[in-house]
């Protein structure tokens, strides 16, 4: 039948089918039991049954991707809040490091404003095409081995003048309709900002992990917070951070310079709980070969510094969704007999904490001076009988807890509980 999933005979009295729910589960049950086949002898009982969700984060996730997404294994964001911080080029330069590891990979430009890609892959015939069993579907412009799609081909890579509500809609039917057949990845180009657009796309597109893109501006790290937090809010894990144009190397003296300033990559690690982060210098042929229309990491040699930075970013990516898979990560809870936070690895190891001295050493942008490190909360007095009113999980690395004397804006990255730093409580 193709729906079974699971079938039971008890002593042959009773026969148990367990059933696929979908949209047949209802009329393949009713052929069941209508079947004169049913009266089998020594057969009493016929029970047909839903059969049970399969608690795997995988095919939870594929379950809810709609249109041709269904057979794209894992979807990834890259994002930033504010244009010009190279977003797009890494997005491209990632999406063929996966495919150098061996993966099956695509990458749609969700930008209608301002679409990147048409010029970036430096496609001679950029003209899109359906195929003719599926009219309302779009062939998808491979790339060296790369599906690719965006608004710009479309277009004509012309400029879009469109109503914001219309751009949602217009990026949501493109990606779902473009057949992407079986990906391992799909890399979507987030168009900058933390709006309307943004929003819908995380919801419609379901998505497994962001990377977020920065530079080392202090306005830069401003915006790429309310990233984090919008990622945050719409369950969709912060895999990794990448600070574009961090530094360059004078070729004359052979000297490092961070023209930009020191940048804040280890105080959003900190703070948030990323577990990686890495640097991409500025270099004269990154923007060179985009120009050019050549993905700089198959133009220059492997064994080069920027193909090196993207290959292990591209790892970062693979190691993090795996990880999320097996949901390795600890749980925290709030004993409400013994008043003390308790959090809990997968191999079974406590450590518990007194509300009080959590409460006490918040790095929240209200506690601890952002730029400075300087804690601004150090002659405050907490309620000694403070508490955790909510405690939920922040991506896959940290913990948000709204606190019972009104703190909500409370974060705590899980290797941070572990440390040191936070003193556990010895009954």
């Amino acid at each position: 039948m193709g729906k079974q999933k699971n079938l039971s005979l008890e002593m042959m009295e009773r026969v148990i089918i367990d059933l696929k729910l979908d949209q047949d589960y209802r009329k393949i049950k009713g052929s069941l039991l209508r079947c004169p086949g049913n009266n089998m002898n020594g057969v009493k009982n016929l029970d047909i049954r839903m059969a049970p969700k399969k608690e795997n984060v995988t095919t939870q996730a594929n379950s809810q991707k709609r249109g041709n997404l269904q057979n794209v294994s894992k979807i990834i964001a890259v994002s930033s809040c504010k244009g010009g911080v190279g977003k797009s080029t890494i997005a491209l330069n990632l999406t063929f490091s996966l495919q150098k590891l061996g993966f099956k990979v695509g990458i749609f430009d969700a930008d209608v404003y301002g679409p990147s890609l048409p010029t970036l892959i430096g496609k001679e015939k950029q003209q899109l095409y359906a195929p003719e069993d599926k009219p309302k579907e779009i062939l998808p412009i491979e790339f060296n081995g790369v599906k690719t799609m965006s608004y710009g081909y479309a277009s004509g890579n012309q400029k879009a003048i469109i109503r914001g509500p219309m751009v949602s809609s217009i990026v949501v039917q493109l990606v779902q309709q473009t057949q992407w057949q079986d990906l391992d990845y799909l890399v979507v180009d987030m168009p900058p900002g933390t709006g309307d657009i943004q929003i819908s796309l995380c919801q419609e597109l379901n998505f497994n992990g962001a990377i977020i893109v920065t530079t080392p501006q202090r306005l830069s790290f401003i915006d790429v917070v309310k990233g984090i937090e919008m990622f945050d809010v719409l369950k969709v894990p912060t895999l990794s951070v990448v600070e574009n144009m961090a530094e360059y190397v004078c070729p004359n003296c052979n000297h490092l310079h961070r023209p930009f300033g020191p940048g804040y990559i280890n105080l959003l690690q900190k703070q948030f709980g990323i577990a990686t982060a890495l640097s991409i210098p500025l270099y004269g042929d990154i923007s060179k070969y985009s120009d050019l229309g050549s993905p700089v990491v198959l133009t220059l040699p492997e064994d080069h510094t920027i193909n090196y930075i993207y290959r292990k970013l591209a790892n970062n990516v693979v190691n993090e969704l795996n990880r999320t898979d097996l949901n390795k990560s600890p749980t925290v809870r709030y004993d409400t007999t013994k008043r003390v936070i308790i959090i809990k690895d997968f191999e079974g190891k406590e450590k518990s904490i007194k509300s009080l001295e959590l409460r006490s050493k918040c790095n929240c942008a209200l506690c601890v001076d952002e730029f400075t490190g300087k804690r601004l909360n150090q002659n405050q007095k907490f309620d000694q009988e403070v508490f955790p009113q909510k405690i939920e999980p922040k991506g896959n690395y940290a913990v948000a807890i709204v606190w019972s004397d009104g703190h909500r804006s409370s974060i705590y990255p899980y290797k941070r509980m572990w440390s040191e730093e936070i003193n556990e409580h010895q009954s």
